[in-house]
């Protein structure tokens, strides 16, 4: 796949990012429930239970001024169930409206009922006070107290339910809490390894097309860029490649017109060296007899100056030329 090196660090640091955002936002959610479940236990569960004991409460007082009375016939006790009757109608409905749960809605409709019960024996043995009319005391007496051991049975009830629901949302919220720790750490191990390795793949697949580029280039071997197929991976190294192979192109023309310049010189200044190198000896040859010292001096200055003419010029036309590598096909 060809891919620019921006894109290639882009991609894999997008896919870092969404896995970081895919973990967090599993963190979040782990979070939301154990903040919901926590709410629940405190709003509801925990609530309910300081309403069971309240209702208990209130019913046993209302049990009791309510026995005072029928012994007692006195207004202010009268006055003080009918308070006591009130605070559990309340608390009673505040939870009805606060109870989710199937089985402890059931429960408090049971206890409603049962309390209504009671206030139907207790009224009728009032009216039956009031008008001094005989009834048979003992039998109220004994549904009453069956109401009484019922609905202290369902408020019982009702409490070891509450306790289990908030104990059961407790074990949910250290099974969750565990749960996210577990596969937080396991999905942060395995993260790093994978920024790790892709960090490793990224730079593998830049770094290595560049070191078969600098190794073609420094060892000026003549194996072609294009039978290395990673260099065609990356549009930028495709792009040195080819501006290495248009001065590859520059270069080669250079040479070719350094080397025809040469062989101009060659041609144009070796062999009037040569030829005035032999005129030279030959004067020398042929006057030795008749120059004077100085003169001969002269002659042999001029051919050893001759002699390294040729020589240099040898030399420039030996000189190799610069080495092909071939870049590009």
């Amino acid at each position: 796949m060809r891919l620019p090196i921006f894109w290639r660090l882009t991609s894999g640091y997008a896919v870092i990012l969404i896995l970081f955002v895919g973990i967090s936002s599993y963190s979040i959610i782990q979070l939301g429930r154990l903040s919901s479940t926590a709410r629940e236990a405190l709003d509801m569960d925990n609530r309910l239970i300081g309403y069971q004991e309240k209702l208990t409460d209130v019913f046993l007082s209302e049990v009791r001024y309510a026995g005072k009375f029928i012994i007692t016939h006195t207004g202010s006790l009268y006055e003080q169930f009918r308070q006591f009757k009130t605070d559990f109608l309340r608390y009673m409905g505040e939870s009805q409206l606060l109870a989710t749960a199937p089985d402890v809605k059931a429960r408090l409709s049971r206890v409603e009922e049962l309390h209504l019960r009671y206030q139907d024996l207790f009224d009728q043995e009032v009216r039956y006070v009031k008008v001094g009319q005989p009834y048979a005391e003992s039998r109220f007496q004994q549904e009453k107290e069956k109401v009484l051991e019922s609905v202290l049975g369902e408020l019982d009830r009702l409490k070891r339910q509450l306790q289990k629901n908030l104990h059961d949302k407790l074990e949910t919220m250290e099974r969750v809490g565990h749960v996210a720790r577990t596969i937080a750490g396991l999905t942060t191990l395995v993260l790093f390894g994978l920024s790790v390795a892709l960090s490793f793949v990224i730079s593998t697949s830049i770094t290595t097309p560049l070191s078969k580029l600098k190794h073609i280039l420094m060892d000026e071997t003549q194996e072609t860029l294009n039978s290395v197929s990673d260099l065609a991976r990356i549009p930028e190294i495709q792009e040195l490649r080819d501006a290495l192979h248009n001065s590859k192109r520059k270069l080669q023309k250079t040479a070719e017109t350094n080397a025809h310049f040469v062989d101009t010189i060659n041609d144009q200044f070796t062999i009037p060296l040569i030829s005035l190198k032999k005129r030279l000896r030959y004067l020398n040859e042929e006057l030795a007899e008749k120059i004077t010292a100085d003169q001969k001096i002269t002659l042999e200055v001029l051919a050893g100056e001759t002699e390294r003419l040729i020589q240099h010029c040898t030399e420039l036309h030996q000189v190799p030329a610069l080495p092909c590598m071939d870049i590009k096909k």
